[in-house]
């Protein structure tokens, strides 16, 4: 559970290395048309980007790999700026726990007892990538990042097609052209060929933010890496909340 834990963080840290924030909300083309600029689309979903000073989501889990397949129920928290928090049960107990600050993280897989503290800057050391907060923080929130804003626009049916590619990164995104909805969202490392998936869906306005963007609660990820294979994560939120302060324990025992 550790190594899945560190898996799904570091892959994320990865991945956001650059960002453009983005993400869903009102109805309507907003006068895009298949002429139009991909800086129309990126700005519509800058404009409409889910925000929060804090989050509580309870969600159902699965994780699918070439190692083990295993569900139970997950309880993600978030204090903007300071904190992320996520404890995954089985059958009613705790397996593992995960706690992630600015400059560090720690995880605790009760299962066996195994226990991780680094600084952030062990992700950087051990993978060669950035590892920054923030940009985990997007994530969590179903924003997008962009690493360019050199993207080529075509459209399908009603859905935007981007795409872009420099000597590091190939990216596409799927983003429904009714609320700038961001469908789907592939980044590909060239050079070491490993790639991530994210596909958003269940799009509907959360309990608590009446007139803000449409929350996405249904995620599937997949990570396809030759160190660990393909994996996939599918995550559906239960319940969400966004009142704090929030309580984020982590006691090594």
């Amino acid at each position: 559970m550790r190594t899945y834990l560190l898996l799904a963080c570091t892959c994320l840290f990865f991945f956001f290395a650059c960002k453009v924030k983005v993400g869903a909300g009102k109805d309507g083309r907003d006068g895009v048309t298949t002429v139009s600029k991909a800086a129309k689309v990126i700005k519509g979903m800058e404009d409409n980007s889910f925000d929060a000073e804090f989050m509580e989501g309870r969600a159902n889990i699965k994780l699918e790999s070439r190692d083990f397949n295993i569900g139970g129920t997950a309880v993600i928290r978030m204090e903007k700026d300071k904190a992320i928090w996520m404890s995954v049960k089985k059958f009613g107990f705790e397996g593992a726990r995960a706690l992630i600050r600015p400059d560090s993280f720690f995880v605790l897989n009760r299962l066996n007892g195994d226990y991780t503290a680094e600084p952030l800057s062990y992700i950087e050391q051990k993978y060669k990538i950035p590892a920054r907060f923030d940009l985990l923080q997007e994530a969590v929130l179903g924003n997008a990042v962009f690493f360019t804003r050199d993207l080529d626009l075509k459209t399908e049916g009603e859905t935007y097609l981007l795409s872009g590619r420099d000597q590091r990164f190939a990216t596409n995104y799927k983003v429904g052209s009714r609320g700038f909805k961001l469908e789907e969202m592939e980044l590909k490392e060239l050079v070491q060929n490993r790639s991530l998936t994210i596909n958003n869906a269940d799009f509907r306005q959360a309990e608590g933010k009446t007139g803000e963007p449409d929350f996405a609660h249904s995620r599937t990820l997949r990570i396809d890496a030759e160190a660990t294979g393909p994996a996939k994560l599918d995550l559906k939120f239960t319940r969400l909340s966004f009142s704090g302060p929030l309580d984020m324990p982590f006691q090594r025992r």
